[in-house]
């Protein structure tokens, strides 16, 4: 990399080649190849808020506050990822909807929450099939945690 690619380089891909030359030479040794002196790289390579992390040898983007993260950088890198995986984005929905897929209540697995222990009476043969279809289709959940999500589901379905 020459003295005029380095100045006309957009940051960001600025600091991604040098995080690359960074893997095989000091930040001195990277002015020297470019054709700079020191103070004149670390200047150019802290625009638009970039800092050097010593420990991990690398330049990051400087995040100062919540409200830079989402008017800033947050919404157009989620809205940059949304555009150019959409079509796999929607794809994953519509098999989500049509699927038999399960989302969890997260009351139901939190870890603060506390629990009890409750013995229920009922017909044997419905707990057989429940525990079946249970282990069969959700094997990753255990058994508590999807009758917990029933109770929860009775309850958003006959509310009144």
């Amino acid at each position: 990399m020459d003295k005029d690619t380095f100045f006309t380089m957009a940051p960001e891909e600025r600091v991604k080649k040098v995080n690359e030359l960074l893997q095989k030479y000091e930040l001195k040794e990277i002015a020297d190849l470019i054709g700079i002196p020191y103070s004149t790289f670390t200047k150019e390579m802290r625009k638009c808020d970039y800092f050097y992390h010593q420990a991990d040898r690398k330049y990051y983007r400087f995040i100062r506050d919540e409200k830079n993260i989402k008017g800033k950088y947050g919404d157009s890198e989620v809205l940059s990822f949304i555009q150019e995986n959409f079509d796999t984005l929607k794809s994953l929905i519509q098999n989500c909807k049509s699927s038999a897929f399960l989302l969890l209540d997260e009351r139901v697995y939190r870890s603060n929450a506390n629990f009890v222990n409750k013995s229920i009476k009922m017909n044997s043969e419905i707990y057989e099939e429940f525990s079946k279809f249970c282990e069969d289709n959700y094997p990753q959940y255990q058994l508590q945690h999807l009758v917990a999500q029933a109770l929860i589901d009775f309850m958003s379905k006959y509310k009144r």
